[in-house]
């Protein structure tokens, strides 16, 4: 059985870079940056964390995931507040809980800071997240793609 580990990013750890690769790599539609403006940008996030936060999951000691707890999201559709965003695991570690395990630690990042809701975008995901307690508020066009706004009482 696979060891699985989630925890904030941190100034000057070798997985900044790691997690910035992956974000340019599945969002580059989305965020349209390089990995250096994305690294640095990942590094500008990172310092403050009392209300944001950047997770990595590992397995195994590996690096495997990440996922971010944000204000707002890039261009948003709806006027709410905390957002998941940026879930992403490797294709490697994927169907070994990685997702779920990153999406139950945001959750409680955003508990932690007192938050009673949070909200997430997909365009594929929904039933991933319906499993895990999330429910479908709403159906919009967002930068062409139709998407899921959605919602999880915490």
């Amino acid at each position: 059985m696979s060891h699985i580990r989630t925890f904030s990013l941190q100034p000057g750890m070798k997985e900044v870079a790691t997690c910035a690769q992956w974000r340019v790599d599945a969002f580059a539609g989305v965020i349209g940056a390089s990995f250096d403006d994305e690294l640095a940008s990942l590094k500008r996030f990172i310092v403050d964390q009392q209300h944001r936060v950047a997770l990595v999951a590992t397995r195994d000691g590996n690096a495997a995931g990440t996922c971010l707890l944000v204000p707002s999201e890039i261009e948003p559709l709806h006027d709410v507040s905390p957002w998941l965003a940026g879930l992403y695991v490797a294709p490697e570690h994927r169907r070994h809980g990685i997702g779920q395990r990153l999406v139950r630690a945001i959750e409680s990042e955003a508990r932690l800071r007192g938050h009673r809701k949070l909200y997430l975008y997909t365009t594929g995901a929904v039933r991933f997240y319906e499993r895990l307690g999330w429910t479908v508020q709403d159906h919009v066009d967002w930068l062409g793609y139709p998407t899921n706004l959605m919602v999880r009482e915490l």
